[in-house]
């Protein structure tokens, strides 16, 4: 399908990047999740409180040693310079891309760190680092998901032309890796109910139809709608989570005239996790083709935080381009623990039929 065919207002997706232990793009990322690889893998020196070692998803690529902010770095350079691929051909478009990226509180612990290494992104691809052009977001797992959000709202109310849209993250730094142990969160022979701390990096690059068929640009898919809710009832707090945040944010993307066939989201073991799930299932069960149909990545490359929205899109994206995907509509969605946010944005098929003009 050509540019010509594009929705003037639509939101569309016109490249994705990944960076993940399976897989160091894209394609590769998704071809590992599709084949079920894991890249689960012995920390090579820390042990937990039982004396076990500690089983992590590590980027073997990255040496062990640097500082987490700068394996933050290096995970997003590489995938937001994929994203940005469809741009080398008209490389003057990049003056125009808006970047929002996702990042989360516990590794970044300081604002100031996380626009630090906003500005090295941006500086890196080539893109423009100014207030009006980048924002960082710290909001857990579905904070990819809420920068995806304020994209979207910029591109439709003319502010931006393109928005690169990134999330990044990585728990394999010794404080945040002794920090879970002690919390009793962490996957081990001794915890069944854990989850493998993992790193990685997504971004997707966003345009409307009028701005893809201007720079003669091919989407991959159309973004049919993102949302976010709020959870107030928080792991580690003396309530019980129903769902509520989860619920508002699939209600706010989901149509029952476009019935969900498969989803893609942050699963990564935890209890508390599969729960929040059941309970908006519950609630919204009669907009998918079948609620059981889903990719969770973190089987694959370990839990990777605010990266993990961003990911799920580059795999709904590959499962179309690869033709295997299960039908012409996805739904991608992020939760978390200690974080309120939760989101969810449904995807179709750029050449999916019945897409109008």
């Amino acid at each position: 399908m050509n540019t010509a065919d594009l929705r003037s207002d639509g939101i569309y997706v016109l490249g994705t990047g990944a960076q993940t232990p399976v897989g160091r793009s894209a394609p590769a990322a998704a071809a590992a999740v599709r084949c079920g690889i894991s890249a689960y893998t012995e920390h090579s020196y820390l042990v937990d409180q039982h004396g076990e070692p500690m089983v992590v998803a590590r980027a073997e690529w990255l040496d062990e040693t640097p500082p987490i902010t700068d394996r933050i770095f290096a995970l997003a350079e590489d995938a937001a310079h994929e994203a940005l691929g469809p741009l080398h051909a008209t490389p003057t478009a990049l003056r125009d891309v808006h970047t929002h990226l996702a990042l989360s509180a516990e590794s970044v612990p300081q604002s100031a760190i996380g626009h630090e290494i906003l500005q090295r992104l941006a500086s890196a691809v080539g893109v423009l680092h100014a207030d009006s052009r980048t924002e960082f977001i710290a909001a857990g797992h579905a904070g990819g998901l809420l920068a995806l959000e304020n994209a979207v709202r910029k591109l439709r109310g003319g502010e931006a032309q393109l928005c690169l849209v990134g999330g990044a993250d990585s728990w394999l730094d010794p404080d945040r890796l002794q920090t879970l142990d002690l919390q009793g969160r962490l996957h081990s022979m001794h915890n069944s109910w854990g989850f493998i701390p993992g790193e990685g990096a997504g971004f997707c690059l966003l345009a409307t139809g009028a701005s893809a068929y201007r720079f003669g640009l091919t989407p991959l898919a159309e973004l049919m709608a993102v949302a976010t809710g709020h959870e107030t009832k928080l792991m580690g707090t003396q309530t019980v989570c129903i769902g509520e945040g989860l619920t508002a944010a699939f209600r706010g993307v989901l149509d029952p005239a476009t019935p969900v066939a498969h989803s893609y989201c942050d699963f990564n073991g935890e209890t508390y996790r599969a729960d929040e799930y059941g309970f908006t299932i519950c609630r919204t069960s009669e907009f998918f083709e079948d609620a059981g149909s889903f990719t969770a990545g973190a089987e694959c490359w370990g839990d990777v935080g605010s990266a993990s929205a961003l990911l799920g899109m580059a795999l709904a994206t590959s499962s179309w381009k690869g033709g295997y995907a299960k039908g012409p509509v996805a739904l991608v969605w992020g939760s978390g623990a200690s974080a309120p946010c939760r989101g969810a944005a449904l995807l179709r098929e750029h050449s999916a039929p019945g897409e109008g003009n």
